[in-house]
């Protein structure tokens, strides 16, 4: 009698044969009577014996192979056409299965959770071999549970192809799974799944207007909410389109304020400026094509078709009153903001005469600075505070004279007029010396103000000096007071105020969202949005990637379903 750590129902165990790759467990049936599967007549008396050999879970890597001895059993009805039957074992292995019903309940998982390919590879290195087919003829095979219609669906989309095809995704937002997959983001085929699932009470969507007519036509009864992130993505948009608009005059306001050294960009290979002025001209090209498309009549997704261009830029192309130039990219944070606390110290102590890096570096490391000496030196010669070495021999003289020691830094007008009003009596910050592209300063209109570091606080106290721009930031906030006070009573008054505010940009979202008024109002007031449904899209994409793109719409309907259940 041999013991194992798992059991063999109406089995015992005679012999373990274990090799290095291989282990063998014999059995014994003890079943003394069986049920004939065409009669259902109890049967004791045993016609013969014979031997089934599946395969089991491995063991600490090894390969399990069981060698059952089982019964066959002579029928005893006379008027049954079966006279004999062999001895079914349902709790352990199929009728004419060649594994155990745990083995493949293991490969059914890997089979919905890894795919075919990757899961037989991890199969093996647990001690089991498959081929890919038989995994995704498993996925394929496994029963879906159909579950209860939720009462609030989210409903978001996701992308077979980016730009080319897309699907739809429907949560249940009480239960958190996913409920269903469609195979395309048609109003059509979202009204014709919420027909035939009613009970749908909230519908939890993005803007897209295919969703809404699908709602609205499907599940004219049930609630739609409007999700929150993508209105501050659109806000945020039509706020970038105000800041191009006005970004030259911003650029002519702005005085740079003075310094030793001129700051110099890295100069650019002759390769590489080739390959800019050649992207130039591409942009250009396609500029003038847009305008003439539109002189012409044509609509703006017919214009964005034929450019091969988004709605978005197209919009952009049309709103500027000139060709918009590719602002540089703001400098990556880096070692910036080891050296950020330390900035105003570095700039009194070079007014006053100092220029060795090395002592500078001293001091600040006595303050808590944790970097090395050449942060310091890059980031005064990048801030044209510090002379680089091709300078320093024709502007030793001038800096000598001016640095001229002082008790306190002294702001110049263009460094009083850009510090806000809430900072006066402080210590001077950074001046701003360049502005960031119009996309950057958009962002700083949504981003919480007392998150903001101290330069782009500076950024942006000189962008609302602008007429325009101070109403935009005002009313953005209001949107966003709206929102996390859940103030819906409040939306009719904002979008009065913005639909009236001057500004055409805003105007035209405002017009978008008094179209959808109800849902913008659930937005304000209810909890719902499609945050989740974005998480189980990224779920989808992993599901999706590891099929290689080679799987059926079916077959990743079935895993994300059954990887959800």
């Amino acid at each position: 009698m041999h013991s194992l750590p798992f059991s063999f129902p109406g089995f015992t165990v005679t012999e373990v044969i274990s090799t290095e790759e291989k282990l063998t467990i014999c059995a014994t049936s003890q079943t003394e009577q069986a049920h004939c599967p065409t009669c259902q007549q109890v049967s004791h008396r045993i016609h013969s014996y014979y031997q089934r050999s599946p395969r089991d879970l491995p063991i600490s890597g090894q390969t399990v192979q069981l060698r059952l001895r089982v019964r066959r059993f002579r029928c005893l009805n006379t008027a049954c056409g079966k006279q004999t039957f062999a001895e079914p074992l349902p709790d352990l292995v199929g009728h004419t299965s060649r594994r155990t019903l745990r083995l493949t309940l293991l490969w059914t998982v890997f089979a919905i959770q890894s795919g075919g390919e990757p899961g037989a590879r991890l199969l093996k290195a647990v001690g089991t071999t498959v081929s890919p087919d038989t995994l995704l003829r498993l996925a394929r095979t496994s029963p879906i549970v159909e579950s209860s219609t939720p009462e609030i669906l989210g409903v978001d989309d996701f992308a077979f192809r980016r730009g080319l095809k897309y699907g739809t995704l429907l949560i249940d937002w009480e239960r958190h799974q996913v409920v269903d997959l469609l195979v395309d983001r048609t109003a059509e085929t979202l009204e014709s799944w919420l027909q035939a699932h009613p009970g749908v009470k909230w519908i939890s969507r993005d803007r897209s207007g295919e969703y809404a007519r699908g709602a609205h036509l499907g599940a004219p009864e049930a609630q739609q909410v409007m999700d929150r992130w993508h209105v501050i993505k659109n806000w945020r948009e039509a706020l970038e389109r105000v800041v191009s608009r006005l970004y030259s005059g911003l650029e002519q306001r702005l005085q740079q304020p003075s310094t030793p050294f001129k700051k110099r960009k890295k100069p650019r290979t002759i390769h590489e400026q080739a390959i800019s002025d050649a992207a130039r001209e591409q942009r250009l090209a396609r500029y003038e094509e847009v305008l003439s498309y539109y002189q012409q009549g044509l609509s703006i997704t017919q214009i964005a078709k034929q450019a091969h261009l988004t709605r978005t830029t197209v919009y952009k192309y049309l709103a500027a009153e000139s060709f918009p130039e590719r602002h540089p990219r703001s400098p990556s944070p880096g070692t910036g903001k080891l050296i950020a606390p330390y900035t105003a110290y570095l700039r009194e102590r070079c007014t006053q005469g100092c220029q060795n890096a090395q002592q500078l570096y001293r001091e600040i490391h006595e303050q808590g600075f944790s970097g090395n000496p050449r942060t310091v030196l890059r980031w005064l010669q990048a801030q044209g505070l510090f002379p680089r070495r091709y300078e320093l021999r024709q502007f030793q003289e001038d800096w000598g004279r001016k640095a001229v020691p002082q008790t306190s830094h002294t702001m110049t007008e263009g460094e009083a007029r850009l510090v806000p009003a809430s900072q006066e009596g402080k210590t001077p910050a950074e001046p701003v010396v360049e502005l960031p592209s119009a996309r950057q300063l958009s962002y700083l209109f949504v981003k919480d103000p007392a998150r903001l570091e101290s330069h782009k606080q500076l950024i942006l106290a000189f962008i609302r000096q602008e007429k325009e721009l101070e109403l935009a930031y005002q009313m953005t906030r209001q949107l966003f007071q709206l929102m996390k006070k859940k103030q819906g009573d409040e939306v009719a008054a904002w979008i009065s105020i913005c639909s009236q505010s001057g500004i055409s940009e805003l105007e035209a979202f405002a017009l978008g969202i008094q179209k959808e008024l109800p849902a913008f109002v659930a937005a304000c007031s209810l909890a719902y949005s499609n945050g989740m449904a974005e998480g189980f899209v990224n779920k989808l994409k992993h599901i999706k990637g590891s099929m290689y793109g080679r799987g059926s719409f079916e077959l990743l309907r079935r895993r994300v379903l059954l990887s959800a259940a």
